[in-house]
């Protein structure tokens, strides 16, 4: 479906319609696909079938700046339950420095409050072009010399999405997107179980952005694997845990990956007896022998048997000891 929300004077004199397409939608495909066609794996799977159909409950809106039909700026919103994702922005080179992005993308911000979007994060270049015009409308950098951007939509609209109350754990899916995605920018507490993923290949904090993708589409190719949530009564996606076969091992072992928010570490014995666990061993790593990942890993029938010093090194450059655990 396509909606129009405004119209734009360009630097050049020319005017451009903005609107925005709701995926699916077979009218725009053919121009949206084509347009977005750079786009490698694992983004061009999620532009493709955005548009063959729903993907769970994920909403994939393209928001589009043309010239009587000929798509020349568009930037992708992709989320659910207030947060959401800022990708795909890209402009035709023949059409760059009209003022045609920065229009596209007022109209985009403007309709956020419209669709219910509380929570964006993005990546870019730091303090490249594109850095400053995300900045100009709200979004911040989450760290001196990152790339990695967050826009709220008030000064307490994150601690009203992530508000306390009770979760249940289910499976992943597509709508938990941006949730995942604002889970991997959050700050690294002094104390905390790293790293956050293993299998999503993070080791502190950073954009997941591609990697939940990544990880849905290997999901569908390994049996067995499971990766599950925990949703609170709010909506929000505030842990997950991975379960999948270790690739770095010789034998027949799995990785447990387990993070939460930070006001819902308890939840994580919910989520460990919710796996479907194989008949293999599973090990698991965590820098802090005593915390509220290494507690739910010893009710859910892990033994720590290992202390590797100064085995993983944060962003922050300061080397931690991890502790492994096994589940035979």
């Amino acid at each position: 479906m396509y909606e129009r929300l405004a119209e734009a004077v360009l630097k050049s004199g020319q005017r451009m319609e903005i609107g925005v397409i709701t995926a699916p939608d077979a009218e725009w495909r053919d121009r949206i696909v084509p347009f977005l066609g750079h786009k490698g794996e694992p983004y061009a799977s999620h532009i493709q079938r955005s548009h063959e159909g729903a993907l769970d409950d994920l909403e994939t809106r393209y928001y589009v700046g043309h010239l009587q039909g000929r798509v020349i700026t568009q930037v992708m919103i992709a989320g659910a339950r207030g947060a959401g994702i800022l990708g795909h922005v890209y402009t035709l080179p023949e059409e760059r420095r009209k003022g045609a992005y920065q229009a596209l993308m007022a109209a985009q911000m403007a309709d956020m409050p419209c669709r219910g979007f509380q929570l964006l994060s993005l990546g870019t270049g730091f303090e490249r072009p594109p850095y400053w015009i995300y900045h100009s409308f709200g979004f911040r950098g989450i760290a001196p010399g990152r790339g990695e951007m967050r826009w709220t939509a008030g000064e307490d609209a994150e601690a009203e999405v992530f508000g306390p109350g009770r979760v249940v754990a289910r499976d992943a899916r597509w709508d938990d997107w941006g949730f995942v995605a604002w889970l991997g920018l959050l700050p690294v507490a002094a104390d905390e179980e790293l790293p956050r993923s293993r299998v999503m290949r993070l080791k502190s904090r950073g954009m997941m952005e591609g990697a939940y993708v990544r990880l849905l589409l290997t999901r569908e190719q390994e049996p067995g694997m499971a990766v599950r949530v925990l949703q609170s009564e709010h909506g929000a996606t505030v842990a997950w845990a991975i379960l999948a076969p270790d690739a770095h091992w010789f034998s027949d072992v799995w990785t447990l990956d387990l993070h939460a928010h930070p006001s819902f570490a308890a939840g994580l014995p919910t989520l460990l007896g919710s796996l479907p666990w194989p008949e293999a061993p599973v090990a698991s790593a965590v820098t802090a022998p005593a915390g509220p990942k290494a507690a739910a890993l010893a009710a859910g029938g892990f033994t720590r048997i290992a202390r590797l010093p100064a085995w993983l090194r944060p962003d922050d450059g300061a080397r931690r000891d991890v502790s492994l655990w096994i589940r035979s």
